[in-house]
């Protein structure tokens, strides 16, 4: 509490640019341009503002915060497995605007265990906003093209201290963050391979792996359940043969039945939480 007292305002910053420590890795090959003032990307038509996302994020923040920190949004496009952000080093504050990036930890042994998948409109990092100088525990990569805005942690803290409403709704996102955690750690201890693919495809299914260009692969999906990738599709074959999903040529997965795919799930979403 005695750090937040001596927080001091901070500007707000006028350049787009990342801190030393902060790197966007990218591919090789031509970026999709993003327009902030029209919130429209070139290839796949409008996209939501990032003052659109704060507006329904934050609602019991004061309007001129919302757009100070509309002002101070720092945009960049990202392309299909991007690195966006590597462990062991700060966080920033972020709003996804176009695509799909996935949280994902790489334990010693080389296995990757993800915490979420988020899409368009979910706001991260903000566990950096109470601790500026702190290290994230997870990597953030892309799962497919998109854009993301992201804050200076400081500069947000700053405004927090002057706006109890966007206090509040941070505050909000955060405990938000903590349950959805919390329901991933319950798959992990109480279901089996099969039930919590069942719960990734009844999650995502239809947004990222039921469609004409699937976000993700299905070798992503050994990360998401937190088990091999002969695990899996030991558990895709299972779910395949009783009608219940369908693999396509495209890398994708069908959805053949999304009621009794989602009676395999044993643990159930916290009330009100994202369904990240």
């Amino acid at each position: 509490m005695r750090a937040l007292a001596e927080m001091v305002e901070q500007r707000e910053p006028t350049s787009v640019s990342y801190g030393s420590n902060v790197k966007v890795y990218k591919r090789a090959g031509v970026h999709m341009q993003y327009d902030p003032a029209g919130a429209k990307r070139t290839s796949m038509g409008t996209i939501e503002s990032v003052g659109t996302h704060l507006a329904r994020l934050l609602p019991g923040a004061d309007a001129s915060t919302l757009h100070r920190l509309e002002r101070a949004a720092q945009h960049q496009t990202f392309c299909t497995r991007d690195l966006l952000h590597a462990r062991g080093i700060q966080l920033l504050p972020f709003v996804v605007l176009d695509g799909h990036v996935m949280a994902r930890r790489v334990a010693e042994t080389g296995q990757v265990y993800a915490a979420l998948i988020a899409g368009p409109g979910y706001l991260g990092g903000v566990g950096s906003i109470s601790d500026p100088d702190g290290e994230a525990l997870y990597e953030l990569v892309a799962l497919s093209d998109g854009t993301w805005a992201t804050w200076d942690p400081r500069f947000v803290r700053g405004l927090a201290l002057k706006d109890a409403g966007l206090a509040v709704g941070l505050l909000d996102r955060s405990s938000d963050f903590t349950a959805v955690l919390n329901m991933r750690l319950d798959e992990r201890s109480f279901e089996n391979a099969r039930q919590r693919m069942a719960a990734i495809l009844s999650r995502y299914g239809k947004a990222i792996f039921d469609t004409r260009h699937p976000v993700a692969q299905r070798s992503d999906l050994a990360a998401m359940i937190g088990t091999s990738r002969v695990m899996m599709y030991r558990a895709l074959r299972e779910l395949e043969a009783d009608g219940l999903v369908e693999r396509e040529r495209t890398g994708g997965i069908r959805i053949l039945d999304e009621e009794r795919l989602a009676q395999q799930v044993t643990v159930a979403s916290p009330d009100g939480a994202p369904a990240l």
